[in-house]
């Protein structure tokens, strides 16, 4: 029983153990499983910390990133500025250099005349508003007068810490780096009145003196010494204007002797716009000429040489110079003082030649191009004649009347009256021409007036009288006219073939012929006298001729058609018609004499179209009766 007993004791204590080491294992595994647990909830506390932290650092990041950003934009907005200010002082300091302008200082006045409110500013500004007016009423191819300062104040802006307006800085780094002329003068009481006394830059002062009633009359001699001072060319050109030709001359000539081949070249136009207004249209070809020569892309040089042969109708030498002309500005050689001047020359020009070529169609369309910056050939009383050589006679006495009728010194301009009477003869009214001539002939007052009267307006007046029955009176003023003018001696020729006296009109036709070897028009009128003659193929020779040299000049094309049906050709009349046509087709007679000679082929149905055409146009009262007379057949 013992045996069993200790057997049972020894069989018990394995089993305690296991027990023991079970529960053991138990209680381990437990805390294992809350170790676990809780190294499980660190690690969620630690990822959620650094998921937090990480947030906070890439929060951090994008705020680190602005603050840089807006860092590097308030950098640039500094440098930018500061750039700014840099290119702002040296623009200022670059324009500084460049001045030029002219600084009218305020002039010194007694205390008295100060307190009656003619400050000096007030004075100064009285002197240049003088001078603006001067420079604007005169029509001068010199740089105009447009770029001077005067007495103002400039609006401040204030530059900190300095108490220095940029106005005055700018006008600081002017007077140290610029080259201004300055106009300074005083007004002095006298024993007698006042006197001004006016200095322009580093020249001599001019002192004017008179009656204190006559201050008006100081301030304007005052405001001419600044005005030649400023632009001599420009003052010559003015006293020219005012008729005041002796000093106006004497300046332009000691211009000529300084300055460099472009200045003395623009002088030599003064000296140009100086015999136009003597009148003296030899002298033109000479100062025409020096300025050319000194100056040959000056276009306004070329202008003068032109005006030359113009205004003593040289047609020839006008139309070869005015050739060259057209070329250099076609090449873009040639310039102007006004860049909007030597924009419109290839045109100008162009009109010119145009015209002398009888091509009207091309002038007109040039003209149209050139607007108001004409010099003259394109302007509303030069080109009303250009629509009446047309045979536009309406549109040309519309144009007429949109012409300035007066000049800038009040009086008619004889020009514009000359222009009337050339479209009142080709549009056939003869007493018309000859009594607007008659009121043209009393505005010859003055020397420029009386040359242009015997060009451009006696030979016609000369014609008028002649149609109007007056041969002897007509031949006494067309032999009175200059013998170098060309329209001049066509005029004689004119005269002659209306008195019907064949022999002396082919005499002066041949002539002008001669002298014209390049331009219809003499052969024109000479084709229009054999035709009066009955001479029908001597006057197609003549037509043929001038259609050779003016190929877009309608006259001697209708002309030839008219002596075809002469001929009793008219089936070969109608192509000049048609070709005519294409020049001037706006011309009344034209149409009708195209009708007559469909009529006369039997193609009745186009002569009613082209008789119903003239109708709609211009006819004098004798093509009115013969186109009514020729419908009837019709």
């Amino acid at each position: 029983m013992a045996e069993d007993t200790d057997d049972q004791s020894s069989s018990g204590a394995p089993a305690d153990a296991l027990a023991a080491r079970l529960a053991l294992d138990a209680a381990t595994a437990e805390e294992a499983r809350e170790y676990l647990r809780r190294q499980n909830r660190l690690a969620d506390l630690q990822i959620d910390t650094l998921e937090k932290k990480d947030e906070f650092e890439l929060s951090h990041l994008r705020f680190r990133r602005f603050s840089d950003y807006a860092r590097f934009t308030l950098e640039m907005a500094v440098a930018f500025v500061v750039l700014l200010i840099v290119l702002g002082v040296g623009t200022m300091v670059w324009s500084a250099t460049q001045d030029r302008d002219l600084v009218v200082d305020a002039f010194s006045v007694p205390p008295d005349i100060a307190q009656t409110g003619l400050t000096g500013a007030a004075l100064a500004n009285r002197v240049l508003d003088r001078v603006g007016a001067m420079d604007h009423s005169v029509h001068s191819f010199a740089g105009d007068f447009s770029n001077y300062r005067g007495t103002s104040q400039d609006i401040r802006v204030e530059i900190p810490d300095t108490g220095i307006s940029i106005g005055e800085l700018n006008r600081y780094l002017q007077a140290w780096l610029g080259h201004e002329t300055h106009v300074t003068g005083e007004l002095l009481r006298t024993p007698t009145g006042l006197s001004i006394t006016t200095r322009y830059g580093g020249q001599p002062g001019v002192t004017i003196e008179g009656k204190a009633a006559d201050l008006n009359a100081l301030i304007q001699k005052s405001a001419e010494t600044v005005f030649r001072g400023i632009q001599p060319l420009r003052y010559a050109d003015y006293l020219s204007w005012q008729g005041r030709t002796a000093e106006g001359r004497a300046i332009a000539e000691a211009e000529t002797h300084i300055g460099d081949d472009a200045h003395r070249a623009q002088a030599y136009v003064s000296l140009g716009m100086n015999d136009y207004f003597r009148g003296d249209s030899r002298q033109l070809v000479v100062d025409g000429g020096r300025a050319t020569q000194l100056d040959p892309n000056n276009g306004v040089a070329w202008f003068i040489l032109e005006a030359y042969y113009n205004n003593l109708d040289h047609e020839e030498g006008n139309l070869i110079v005015t050739r060259k002309i057209a070329k250099l500005a076609e090449t873009g050689r040639l310039g102007a003082p006004d860049k909007k001047i030597a924009a419109v020359l290839p045109a100008e020009y162009g009109a010119i030649v145009d015209s002398l070529l009888g091509d009207y169609s091309g002038t007109i369309a040039k003209c149209k191009t050139v607007g108001n910056l004409s010099l003259a050939n394109c302007e509303y009383g030069d080109l009303s004649t250009v629509y009446a050589a047309r045979h536009q006679i309406t549109d040309a006495r519309n144009l007429l009347s949109e012409a300035r009728v007066r000049r800038t010194d009040g009086k008619l301009d004889l020009g514009v009256a000359a222009c009337g009477v050339q479209i009142d003869l080709l549009a056939g009214d003869y007493a018309g021409a000859l009594a607007r001539s008659k009121q043209a002939e009393l505005l010859s007052t003055s020397p420029v007036d009386r040359s242009n009267r015997d060009v451009f307006l006696r030979p016609y007046e000369a014609e008028a009288m002649a149609r109007t029955g007056d041969i002897a009176g007509a031949r006494k003023m067309a032999a009175a006219t200059p013998d170098e003018c060309d329209s001049c001696i066509r005029a004689r020729g004119r005269v002659e073939m209306i008195a019907r006296n064949w022999n002396g009109a082919a005499h002066w036709f041949a002539l002008a012929s001669r002298r014209m070897p390049d331009i219809p028009f003499a052969d024109t009128d000479w084709g229009q006298m054999l035709m009066a003659k009955g001479d029908l193929d001597g006057a197609i020779a003549k037509f043929e001729s001038a259609s050779r040299k003016g190929p877009h000049f309608a006259d001697p094309l209708e002309m030839w058609g008219e002596a075809m049906i002469a001929k009793n050709r008219s089936d070969l009349a109608l192509a000049k018609f048609e070709e005519a046509n294409k020049y001037a087709p706006d011309w009344g007679r034209l149409h009708l004499k195209w009708g007559e000679a469909l009529l006369w082929s039997g193609d009745k149905a186009g002569a009613k179209e082209q008789f119903a055409v003239a109708r709609g146009l211009y006819l004098t009262p004798t093509e009115t009766s013969e186109c009514e007379r020729l419908t009837q057949h019709v």
